[in-house]
């Protein structure tokens, strides 16, 4: 049995990782007006954050077609795969893992199983590390399934925002309550924890890096750290340090730059983290 693992582009894994683990990846559309670019593939994340400003119509996001799903699967067939499990955030936020079963339904000479998870960015990325890595060990199917299963009852996102506009332009709030958080200087924390995304408002950013580091603290011991931004190098840079001083971490955290899928809707400027509880 050869399992491979397939995931899209919101997982945020760096690239030197997703090459030596033989993951493979489905990017998603970015949508500007009558353009579509596919991410990381005809836009980098560097283009993306520096046209942001710039664009006339405000980019909105989509998955992929299932063509294009079913290309991937069709390749690693071809590479001697008899079976994938495809890992993809639920379809209570996003289309991604309806659209991989479809595709799954219509490839050939192979077994495609779609793995609903709760987590987005990094925090989907320690988890198709995870699946990758027992893949590579031999494991069954329903082990890689289990592994998945089990971590992601334990892995938490956090991001800290500066502002709701960008959530307003997406869609994703109403563009009175983003005006009237801006007035107030409300800046928004958001959670992501087994599919459901909740909202804690505080007034400053430094509050905003302290109620997450609360939050964290809390969990206990971590698994795994990593720290995630938008277009916000030199502030996770601070950000990470923080963490290091604060938590006592012995080791340097993945710093990455979030896909522009999760872009449209933090606008630049944000930072967060991954985690994942120890057991």
């Amino acid at each position: 049995m050869n399992i491979r693992i397939v995931t899209d582009s919101t997982c945020d894994l760096p690239k030197d990782i997703i090459r030596k683990l033989g993951i493979s990846i489905v990017p998603d559309y970015i949508n500007v007006g009558e353009q579509s670019f596919l991410d990381e593939v005809e836009i980098t994340r560097e283009e993306f954050y520096k046209r942001l400003p710039k664009f006339s119509t405000y980019p909105k996001t989509s998955a992929p077609g299932v063509g294009i799903f079913e290309n991937v699967y069709h390749k690693l067939a071809l590479e001697g795969a008899t079976h994938i499990v495809s890992v993809h955030i639920t379809n209570k936020l996003s289309n991604l893992a309806n659209v991989a079963r479809l595709a799954g339904e219509i490839a050939k000479n192979i077994k495609v199983i779609v793995m609903e998870i709760g987590s987005l960015s990094m925090g989907l990325g320690f988890l198709v590390v995870a699946a990758a890595r027992a893949a590579l060990e031999g494991c069954s199917v329903e082990k890689i399934l289990e592994v998945l299963k089990e971590q992601d009852s334990r892995t938490h996102v956090y991001a800290a925002i500066d502002t709701l506009e960008f959530l307003k332009r997406s869609g994703r709030v109403p563009g009175l309550v983003a005006g009237i958080a801006d007035l107030l200087h409300i800046r928004p924390i958001l959670h992501l924890h087994k599919g459901i995304i909740k909202i804690e408002k505080v007034r400053t950013a430094k509050k905003a890096i302290e109620r997450i580091i609360t939050h964290i603290k809390k969990l206990g011991p971590l698994e795994e750290l990593g720290v995630i931004h938008t277009n916000a190098e030199q502030k996770a840079q601070q950000f990470t340090r923080f963490l290091q001083k604060t938590l006592f971490l012995d080791y340097d955290p993945w710093i990455v730059e979030a896909t522009p899928i999760i872009g449209v809707h933090t606008g630049p400027g944000a930072i967060g983290l991954a985690c994942i509880k120890a057991k």
